[in-house]
Protein backbone atom coordinates (compact mmCIF):
# COMPACT_ATOMS: atom_id res chain seq x y z
CA UNK A 1 0.00 0.00 0.00
CA UNK A 2 1.29 3.82 -0.83
CA UNK A 3 1.09 6.27 1.56
CA UNK A 4 -2.06 7.40 2.92
CA UNK A 5 -4.06 10.72 3.09
CA UNK A 6 -3.33 11.42 6.48
CA UNK A 7 0.48 11.12 5.59
CA UNK A 8 0.45 12.85 2.69
CA UNK A 9 -1.74 16.02 4.32
CA UNK A 10 0.61 15.92 7.24
CA UNK A 11 3.57 15.96 5.01
CA UNK A 12 1.75 18.30 3.11
CA UNK A 13 1.10 20.70 6.39
CA UNK A 14 5.19 20.87 7.27
CA UNK A 15 5.69 21.89 3.95
CA UNK A 16 3.61 24.93 4.23
CA UNK A 17 4.64 25.65 7.48
CA UNK A 18 8.44 25.14 6.76
CA UNK A 19 7.58 28.20 3.65
CA UNK A 20 6.02 30.38 5.99
CA UNK A 21 9.01 30.07 8.30
CA UNK A 22 11.07 30.48 5.41
CA UNK A 23 8.78 33.56 4.62
CA UNK A 24 9.33 35.21 8.14
CA UNK A 25 12.85 34.58 8.43
CA UNK A 26 14.13 36.36 4.91
CA UNK A 27 11.81 39.27 6.16
CA UNK A 28 8.36 39.40 4.33
CA UNK A 29 5.47 38.89 6.14
CA UNK A 30 1.74 39.72 5.52
CA UNK A 31 2.54 43.27 4.57
CA UNK A 32 5.87 43.94 2.54
CA UNK A 33 8.79 44.46 3.95
CA UNK A 34 8.34 43.34 7.17
CA UNK A 35 11.23 44.44 9.12
CA UNK A 36 10.38 43.52 12.84
CA UNK A 37 13.03 45.35 15.14
CA UNK A 38 10.42 45.62 17.76
CA UNK A 39 8.38 43.10 19.23
CA UNK A 40 5.12 44.74 18.52
CA UNK A 41 5.98 44.22 15.23
CA UNK A 42 5.70 40.83 15.70
CA UNK A 43 1.78 40.68 15.79
CA UNK A 44 1.80 39.51 11.95
CA UNK A 45 4.15 36.87 12.41
CA UNK A 46 2.36 35.18 15.44
CA UNK A 47 -1.11 35.85 13.84
CA UNK A 48 -0.13 33.63 10.79
CA UNK A 49 1.91 31.03 12.48
CA UNK A 50 -0.85 31.07 15.01
CA UNK A 51 -3.51 30.28 12.32
CA UNK A 52 -1.26 27.45 10.94
CA UNK A 53 -0.69 26.14 14.15
CA UNK A 54 -4.46 25.67 14.66
CA UNK A 55 -4.92 23.57 11.73
CA UNK A 56 -2.36 21.79 11.94
CA UNK A 57 -2.95 20.46 15.59
CA UNK A 58 -6.23 19.30 14.20
CA UNK A 59 -4.66 17.59 11.52
CA UNK A 60 -2.45 15.89 13.93
CA UNK A 61 -5.38 14.12 15.41
CA UNK A 62 -6.24 12.81 12.53
CA UNK A 63 -3.24 11.37 11.73
CA UNK A 64 -2.68 9.48 15.28
CA UNK A 65 -6.08 8.26 14.32
CA UNK A 66 -4.81 6.52 10.98
CA UNK A 67 -1.39 5.64 12.48
CA UNK A 68 -3.86 3.67 14.72
CA UNK A 69 -5.88 2.26 12.25
CA UNK A 70 -2.82 0.94 10.37
CA UNK A 71 -1.08 -0.90 13.14
CA UNK A 72 -4.49 -2.42 13.75
CA UNK A 73 -4.39 -3.57 10.50
CA UNK A 74 -1.00 -4.74 10.20
CA UNK A 75 -0.30 -2.61 7.68
CA UNK A 76 3.97 -2.72 8.15
CA UNK A 77 4.43 -1.22 4.16
CA UNK A 78 1.98 1.31 4.82
CA UNK A 79 3.54 2.37 8.51
CA UNK A 80 7.11 2.40 7.18
CA UNK A 81 6.40 4.00 4.23
CA UNK A 82 3.98 6.84 5.93
CA UNK A 83 6.92 7.40 8.99
CA UNK A 84 9.70 7.65 6.41
CA UNK A 85 7.56 10.45 4.61
CA UNK A 86 6.56 12.05 7.73
CA UNK A 87 9.89 12.40 8.90
CA UNK A 88 11.45 13.91 5.88
CA UNK A 89 9.15 16.57 5.43
CA UNK A 90 9.72 18.15 8.61
CA UNK A 91 13.43 18.28 8.43
CA UNK A 92 13.10 21.61 6.14
CA UNK A 93 10.20 23.01 8.55
CA UNK A 94 12.73 22.18 11.75
CA UNK A 95 15.37 23.77 9.92
CA UNK A 96 13.85 27.03 9.62
CA UNK A 97 12.09 27.46 12.76
CA UNK A 98 15.38 27.49 14.03
CA UNK A 99 16.14 30.07 11.93
CA UNK A 100 13.05 32.29 12.90
CA UNK A 101 13.34 31.52 16.67
CA UNK A 102 16.64 33.16 16.96
CA UNK A 103 15.47 36.15 15.32
CA UNK A 104 12.50 36.44 17.69
CA UNK A 105 14.54 35.77 20.41
CA UNK A 106 16.74 38.38 19.33
CA UNK A 107 14.35 40.79 18.77
CA UNK A 108 12.69 40.48 21.60
CA UNK A 109 15.56 40.19 23.84
CA UNK A 110 17.34 43.41 22.53
CA UNK A 111 14.29 45.41 23.38
CA UNK A 112 14.51 44.03 27.01
CA UNK A 113 17.60 45.29 28.01
CA UNK A 114 16.64 46.81 31.49
CA UNK A 115 16.06 42.92 32.57
CA UNK A 116 19.08 41.72 30.49
CA UNK A 117 16.92 40.16 27.45
CA UNK A 118 14.86 37.61 29.83
CA UNK A 119 11.75 38.45 27.88
CA UNK A 120 13.92 36.98 25.28
CA UNK A 121 14.80 33.75 27.10
CA UNK A 122 10.82 33.36 27.81
CA UNK A 123 10.27 33.80 23.87
CA UNK A 124 12.83 31.32 23.41
CA UNK A 125 11.41 28.35 26.19
CA UNK A 126 8.05 28.90 24.66
CA UNK A 127 9.19 28.48 20.85
CA UNK A 128 10.74 25.39 21.78
CA UNK A 129 7.80 24.13 23.32
CA UNK A 130 5.66 24.83 20.78
CA UNK A 131 8.38 23.23 18.26
CA UNK A 132 8.33 19.91 20.14
CA UNK A 133 4.36 20.32 19.98
CA UNK A 134 4.65 20.64 16.02
CA UNK A 135 7.03 17.70 15.41
CA UNK A 136 5.71 14.98 17.97
CA UNK A 137 2.87 14.08 15.34
CA UNK A 138 5.57 13.18 12.93
CA UNK A 139 6.67 10.47 15.35
CA UNK A 140 3.01 8.77 15.18
CA UNK A 141 3.63 6.70 12.11
CA UNK A 142 6.97 5.31 13.66
CA UNK A 143 5.40 4.58 16.92
CA UNK A 144 2.82 2.88 15.37
CA UNK A 145 5.30 0.69 13.31
CA UNK A 146 7.33 0.36 15.87
CA UNK A 147 4.87 -1.28 18.34
CA UNK A 148 3.38 -3.53 15.30
CA UNK A 149 7.08 -4.75 15.18
CA UNK A 150 6.83 -5.24 19.21
CA UNK A 151 3.07 -7.25 18.83
CA UNK A 152 4.05 -9.63 15.78
CA UNK A 153 7.45 -10.65 17.63
CA UNK A 154 10.29 -8.86 15.19
CA UNK A 155 11.98 -6.85 17.35
CA UNK A 156 12.94 -7.46 21.30
CA UNK A 157 11.99 -5.95 24.60
CA UNK A 158 15.17 -3.54 24.84
CA UNK A 159 14.65 -2.43 21.06
CA UNK A 160 10.92 -1.44 21.35
CA UNK A 161 11.59 0.74 24.77
CA UNK A 162 14.78 2.34 24.00
CA UNK A 163 13.62 3.71 20.00
CA UNK A 164 9.73 4.44 21.75
CA UNK A 165 11.56 6.71 24.20
CA UNK A 166 14.03 8.18 21.52
CA UNK A 167 10.53 8.73 19.21
CA UNK A 168 9.49 11.66 21.83
CA UNK A 169 12.59 13.33 21.49
CA UNK A 170 14.23 16.45 19.61
CA UNK A 171 16.96 15.08 16.90
CA UNK A 172 17.49 11.56 17.80
CA UNK A 173 14.07 11.18 16.45
CA UNK A 174 14.94 11.09 13.21
CA UNK A 175 18.24 8.40 13.86
CA UNK A 176 15.29 6.59 15.72
CA UNK A 177 12.73 6.35 12.89
CA UNK A 178 15.49 5.72 10.47
CA UNK A 179 16.70 2.40 11.96
CA UNK A 180 12.63 1.45 12.76
CA UNK A 181 12.29 2.04 9.32
CA UNK A 182 14.74 0.03 7.72
CA UNK A 183 13.99 -2.94 10.38
CA UNK A 184 10.90 -2.38 9.05
CA UNK A 185 11.59 -3.32 5.33
CA UNK A 186 14.18 -5.93 6.04
CA UNK A 187 11.49 -8.04 7.45
CA UNK A 188 9.34 -7.11 4.65
CA UNK A 189 11.89 -7.88 2.60
CA UNK A 190 12.33 -4.64 0.47
CA UNK A 191 15.32 -3.49 1.70
CA UNK A 192 18.05 -2.72 -0.58
CA UNK A 193 22.11 -3.10 -0.30
CA UNK A 194 23.55 1.19 -0.83
CA UNK A 195 24.92 2.04 -3.61
CA UNK A 196 28.81 2.78 -3.68
CA UNK A 197 27.16 6.37 -3.85
CA UNK A 198 25.50 6.65 -0.79
CA UNK A 199 28.44 4.69 0.82
CA UNK A 200 31.16 7.19 -0.33
CA UNK A 201 29.27 10.04 0.08
CA UNK A 202 30.19 11.47 3.13
CA UNK A 203 33.96 10.27 2.05
CA UNK A 204 33.68 12.28 -0.63
CA UNK A 205 32.58 15.54 1.10
CA UNK A 206 35.45 15.19 3.26
CA UNK A 207 38.20 14.48 0.71
CA UNK A 208 36.77 17.80 -0.94
CA UNK A 209 36.86 19.90 2.22
CA UNK A 210 40.50 18.09 2.76
CA UNK A 211 41.88 18.68 -0.23
CA UNK A 212 41.20 22.50 -0.10
CA UNK A 213 42.90 22.11 3.66
CA UNK A 214 45.85 20.61 2.42
CA UNK A 215 46.44 23.75 -0.29
CA UNK A 216 45.69 25.79 2.73
CA UNK A 217 48.15 24.41 5.06
CA UNK A 218 50.79 24.46 2.44
CA UNK A 219 50.02 28.27 2.14
CA UNK A 220 50.39 28.66 5.70
CA UNK A 221 53.48 26.81 6.14
CA UNK A 222 55.05 28.92 3.25
CA UNK A 223 53.56 32.17 4.70
CA UNK A 224 55.02 32.14 7.94
CA UNK A 225 58.22 29.80 7.16
CA UNK A 226 59.67 30.73 4.43
CA UNK A 227 59.03 34.13 4.04
CA UNK A 228 57.96 34.47 0.12
CA UNK A 229 58.65 37.19 -2.12
CA UNK A 230 55.25 37.17 -3.09
CA UNK A 231 53.22 37.20 0.88
CA UNK A 232 50.32 39.31 -0.67
CA UNK A 233 49.29 35.95 -3.01
CA UNK A 234 49.61 33.72 0.12
CA UNK A 235 47.96 35.77 2.13
CA UNK A 236 44.95 36.35 0.07
CA UNK A 237 44.71 32.19 -1.01
CA UNK A 238 44.71 31.38 2.85
CA UNK A 239 42.02 33.89 3.12
CA UNK A 240 40.00 32.89 0.42
CA UNK A 241 40.82 29.03 1.23
CA UNK A 242 39.34 29.45 4.79
CA UNK A 243 36.21 28.58 2.92
CA UNK A 244 36.47 25.15 3.00
CA UNK A 245 35.86 25.18 7.22
CA UNK A 246 32.51 26.83 7.03
CA UNK A 247 31.49 24.79 3.75
CA UNK A 248 31.88 21.53 5.81
CA UNK A 249 30.15 22.99 8.71
CA UNK A 250 26.96 23.72 7.06
CA UNK A 251 27.14 20.15 4.92
CA UNK A 252 27.72 18.23 8.36
CA UNK A 253 26.09 20.14 11.13
CA UNK A 254 23.56 22.84 10.38
CA UNK A 255 22.29 20.88 6.82
CA UNK A 256 22.94 17.65 8.08
CA UNK A 257 21.69 15.40 4.58
CA UNK A 258 24.93 13.70 4.24
CA UNK A 259 24.73 12.69 7.71
CA UNK A 260 21.71 11.44 7.94
CA UNK A 261 22.23 9.50 4.55
CA UNK A 262 25.19 8.16 6.09
CA UNK A 263 23.52 6.79 8.94
CA UNK A 264 20.88 5.52 6.95
CA UNK A 265 23.23 3.42 4.87
CA UNK A 266 25.44 2.38 8.04
CA UNK A 267 22.03 1.21 9.18
CA UNK A 268 21.28 -0.72 5.79
CA UNK A 269 24.86 -2.40 6.11
CA UNK A 270 24.31 -3.64 9.62
CA UNK A 271 21.21 -5.05 8.88
CA UNK A 272 21.95 -6.75 5.89
CA UNK A 273 25.42 -8.04 8.05
CA UNK A 274 27.88 -6.24 5.49
CA UNK A 275 31.13 -6.51 7.69
CA UNK A 276 33.33 -6.22 4.80
CA UNK A 277 31.85 -2.55 3.70
CA UNK A 278 31.16 -1.00 7.08
CA UNK A 279 34.84 -1.11 8.38
CA UNK A 280 35.92 -0.06 4.84
CA UNK A 281 33.76 2.65 4.86
CA UNK A 282 34.83 3.90 8.82
CA UNK A 283 38.94 3.57 7.84
CA UNK A 284 38.09 5.49 4.80
CA UNK A 285 36.10 8.25 5.98
CA UNK A 286 38.54 8.76 9.12
CA UNK A 287 41.78 8.79 7.21
CA UNK A 288 39.98 11.70 4.42
CA UNK A 289 38.77 13.96 7.06
CA UNK A 290 42.63 14.01 8.86
CA UNK A 291 44.07 17.03 6.70
CA UNK A 292 40.64 19.02 7.58
CA UNK A 293 41.01 18.36 11.26
CA UNK A 294 44.38 19.75 11.11
CA UNK A 295 42.93 22.93 9.42
CA UNK A 296 40.28 23.23 11.78
CA UNK A 297 43.00 22.70 15.09
CA UNK A 298 45.33 25.42 13.73
CA UNK A 299 42.23 27.81 12.99
CA UNK A 300 40.91 27.40 16.84
CA UNK A 301 44.69 28.21 17.75
CA UNK A 302 44.45 31.11 15.73
CA UNK A 303 41.02 32.35 17.14
CA UNK A 304 42.30 31.76 20.46
CA UNK A 305 45.40 33.44 19.94
CA UNK A 306 43.42 36.51 18.33
CA UNK A 307 41.06 37.00 20.93
CA UNK A 308 43.52 36.50 24.16
CA UNK A 309 46.34 38.77 22.46
CA UNK A 310 44.25 41.80 21.23
CA UNK A 311 43.40 43.50 24.59
CA UNK A 312 47.63 43.09 24.56
CA UNK A 313 48.08 44.34 21.94
CA UNK A 314 45.03 47.43 21.99
CA UNK A 315 47.21 48.62 25.36
CA UNK A 316 50.55 47.89 24.03
CA UNK A 317 51.80 45.24 26.52
CA UNK A 318 50.45 47.34 29.64
CA UNK A 319 48.22 44.77 30.38
CA UNK A 320 50.89 42.19 30.93
CA UNK A 321 52.07 44.58 33.75
CA UNK A 322 48.17 44.74 35.69
CA UNK A 323 49.30 40.94 38.30
CA UNK A 324 47.62 37.40 37.95
CA UNK A 325 44.09 39.19 37.85
CA UNK A 326 44.57 40.80 34.43
CA UNK A 327 46.25 37.24 33.49
CA UNK A 328 42.81 35.57 34.70
CA UNK A 329 40.84 37.84 32.74
CA UNK A 330 42.76 37.30 30.00
CA UNK A 331 42.61 33.29 30.03
CA UNK A 332 38.94 33.53 30.56
CA UNK A 333 38.34 35.69 27.41
CA UNK A 334 40.68 33.21 25.33
CA UNK A 335 38.20 30.61 26.93
CA UNK A 336 35.47 32.23 25.55
CA UNK A 337 37.13 32.31 22.23
CA UNK A 338 38.31 28.57 22.06
CA UNK A 339 35.01 26.73 22.99
CA UNK A 340 32.54 27.93 20.61
CA UNK A 341 35.84 26.86 18.17
CA UNK A 342 35.83 23.77 19.79
CA UNK A 343 32.47 22.89 19.87
CA UNK A 344 31.63 23.81 16.44
CA UNK A 345 35.00 20.95 15.09
CA UNK A 346 33.41 18.57 17.26
CA UNK A 347 30.10 18.93 16.05
CA UNK A 348 31.52 19.07 12.62
CA UNK A 349 33.38 15.45 13.47
CA UNK A 350 31.03 13.59 15.11
CA UNK A 351 29.62 12.27 12.12
CA UNK A 352 32.67 10.94 10.64
CA UNK A 353 32.26 8.22 13.60
CA UNK A 354 29.16 6.67 12.22
CA UNK A 355 30.75 3.83 10.33
CA UNK A 356 32.82 3.24 12.92
CA UNK A 357 30.44 2.88 15.76
CA UNK A 358 28.08 0.74 13.44
CA UNK A 359 31.24 -1.69 12.78
CA UNK A 360 31.83 -1.67 16.59
CA UNK A 361 28.36 -2.43 16.98
CA UNK A 362 28.10 -5.03 14.24
CA UNK A 363 31.32 -6.80 16.25
CA UNK A 364 29.70 -6.68 19.02
CA UNK A 365 26.64 -8.79 17.77
CA UNK A 366 28.72 -11.17 16.52
CA UNK A 367 30.56 -11.59 19.73
CA UNK A 368 34.44 -10.82 18.19
CA UNK A 369 34.58 -8.08 20.52
CA UNK A 370 33.92 -8.28 24.32
CA UNK A 371 31.65 -5.35 26.36
CA UNK A 372 34.69 -3.84 27.96
CA UNK A 373 36.20 -3.54 23.90
CA UNK A 374 33.03 -1.69 22.77
CA UNK A 375 32.53 0.38 26.01
CA UNK A 376 36.05 1.67 25.55
CA UNK A 377 36.02 2.12 21.75
CA UNK A 378 32.52 3.70 21.74
CA UNK A 379 33.81 6.27 24.11
CA UNK A 380 37.11 6.52 22.10
CA UNK A 381 35.04 6.93 19.13
CA UNK A 382 33.88 10.47 20.64
CA UNK A 383 36.80 11.39 21.70
CA UNK A 384 39.54 13.77 19.09
CA UNK A 385 42.08 12.10 17.86
CA UNK A 386 41.64 8.44 20.13
CA UNK A 387 38.50 8.22 17.52
CA UNK A 388 41.22 7.73 14.61
CA UNK A 389 43.37 5.46 16.29
CA UNK A 390 40.22 3.37 17.66
CA UNK A 391 38.51 3.45 13.80
CA UNK A 392 42.03 1.28 12.89
CA UNK A 393 41.93 -1.19 15.51
CA UNK A 394 38.20 -1.75 15.30
CA UNK A 395 39.07 -2.11 11.10
CA UNK A 396 41.66 -4.46 11.95
CA UNK A 397 39.40 -6.53 14.02
CA UNK A 398 36.94 -6.64 11.67
CA UNK A 399 39.22 -7.66 8.64
CA UNK A 400 40.25 -10.39 11.45
CA UNK A 401 37.17 -11.59 11.94
CA UNK A 402 36.46 -12.08 8.18
CA UNK A 403 39.22 -13.94 8.34
CA UNK A 404 38.51 -16.57 10.69
CA UNK A 405 35.78 -18.91 10.85
CA UNK A 406 33.19 -18.26 14.05
CA UNK A 407 29.93 -18.53 15.06
CA UNK A 408 28.25 -15.84 13.54
CA UNK A 409 23.90 -14.55 14.13
CA UNK A 410 21.50 -14.48 12.03
CA UNK A 411 22.14 -10.82 9.46
CA UNK A 412 18.23 -9.93 10.07
CA UNK A 413 18.47 -10.82 14.37
CA UNK A 414 17.78 -7.21 16.30
CA UNK A 415 18.82 -7.64 19.54
CA UNK A 416 16.33 -7.03 21.92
Amino acid sequence: MALTSMARALGASLVLGAILMAWVASGVGITSPFEADDPSELTATYAVLGAWLVAYLLLAGLVAIDAGRLARSGDLDALQRSANFAKLTALPFFALNFVVLAEAVAVIGSNDRDRFGLDGFAAALGFMVLTYVVLLPTSAYGVACLTHLKKTGQVGRAFFGINLVLHFLFVVDVLSAIVVIEVARDRLGTARRPSAVLRNLLAVVLALGSAVAIVWLAFVVIYYWFDPPTTAFFWDGMQQLTISTPVEFVLLVLVPIVPLITFRTAVQLFLRDDLDALWRSARTVKLTMIPLFVQNFVLCVFVVAVVAFFPVILTRGALLEGGPLVLTVLGTIAAAGFVPALIGTYLMMLPTSIYSITCLALLMRHRAVSPRFFAIHLILQLVFVTDIISTLVIARRAHHLQSTPIRRTEPTAVPG
